[in-house]
């Protein structure tokens, strides 16, 4: 996916480019006394070594943009129209350098605003600047809901009831589909059909039943036709899932032998780094399920065991796939320097 990258700041670290987002674009923090920072200075502000990393915990996210006050002109769920443009969970805003781009190029607006109201300045740390940029980035993860009704039919249009019930339609013998209606994440119904594929296919290979595929929200439709009943039971939360684990779980189950990312990894396969781009939860989900059937052949080309997840651990995977775009490959100095991809 092509990112427009800030000139300056493209090929500093993570640290400089946050401490430099920390005083350009939210001054106030420094004394009249004090020197401005100078390059050497940034430098040693933080360890060489610190990158970008993405936090998938949307609650911290958002706890900073509440205690910053960026609620006071920005809505996100809240359907009432704000100061400021609304930041929308439907819109991808790209990687960590687009979304600082994003900041950099508000702020004039935004302090010019702040002095007609009389209003302070929000000062960051790096690291409620990086929770702030997480959570901005996480914002499109979160699907919209899906329709019952659509899924529905979905339901008969893709054989489920030939084998599976759903409250007293379907055949009886097969699974039952009620016990996915306390769940809250279509990852859950992901897991079970994946877990359940290759048994699966090979029913269906013997009866001659098309392999359901599906298409834009039709999974999530699906999901919500299969948990409309259960509103008023316990539910069950997965959350966002964890990053770090999703990209253990990639080597562990044996994904990076067949995929690569960005060039690491199996050949045989796409590369995910490259293919998975400004996806969210249903995005995903329908993505390997549909993936799924041809993995299957591969597998018993092979004769490869099919890896099997738990809730969390698809969850976890899943989600790591979605943070593939959040890291930024270094610049070039030198083509900078030459002009080569400045702005005309």
């Amino acid at each position: 996916m092509p990112h427009r990258k800030p000139d300056a700041v493209a090929a500093l670290p993570f640290g400089a480019i946050c401490l430099l987002a920390a005083l350009i674009l939210f001054p106030g923090g420094c004394s009249k006394k004090d020197s401005p920072p100078t390059e050497r200075t940034i430098a040693k502000s933080q360890p060489a070594a610190y990158r970008p990393f993405l936090n998938s915990d949307l609650i911290e996210g958002r706890k900073v943009f509440e205690e910053k006050h960026c609620s006071q002109c920005h809505s996100i769920f809240e359907r009432e129209r704000k100061i400021g443009p609304k930041l929308q969970s439907s819109r991808f805003y790209g990687s960590f350098l687009d979304i600082f781009s994003s900041l950099w190029n508000h702020a004039p607006a935004m302090a010019v605003y702040m002095r007609q109201e009389v209003l302070d300045r929000p000062q960051f740390s790096t690291a409620e600047l990086n929770q702030l940029v997480s959570f901005l980035y996480m914002l499109p993860y979160l699907s919209q809901p899906g329709d019952p009704r659509k899924g529905e039919n979905l339901l008969e249009e893709k054989a489920c009831f030939q084998c599976h019930s759903l409250g007293y339609k379907g055949e009886r013998g097969g699974i039952r589909l009620d016990t996915l209606s306390a769940h809250q994440s279509q990852v859950v119904l992901l897991t079970r059909m994946w877990n359940h594929g290759p048994v699966m296919l090979t029913e269906m290979a013997k009866t001659g039943t098309p392999i359901p595929r599906f298409s834009g929200d039709e999974f999530a439709d699906l999901f919500a036709a299969l948990t409309k009943e259960g509103r008023e039971q316990k539910r069950i939360f997965l959350g966002v899932g964890d990053v770090d684990n999703g990209r253990a779980l990639f080597s562990g189950k044996g994904c990076v032998k067949c995929h690569s990312i960005l060039g690491k990894g199996g050949k045989e396969a796409p590369d995910l780094g490259h293919a998975i781009s400004r996806s969210n939860v249903t995005a995903l989900t329908t993505r390997m399920w549909n993936h799924a059937a041809e993995m299957r052949e591969k597998f018993r080309e092979k004769k490869l065991e099919w890896p099997r997840f738990s809730d969390t651990d698809m969850n976890d995977l899943i989600v790591y796939l979605f943070s593939l775009q959040y890291d930024d490959g270094p610049g070039d100095p030198v083509l900078r320097r030459r002009g080569v991809g400045a702005p005309a």
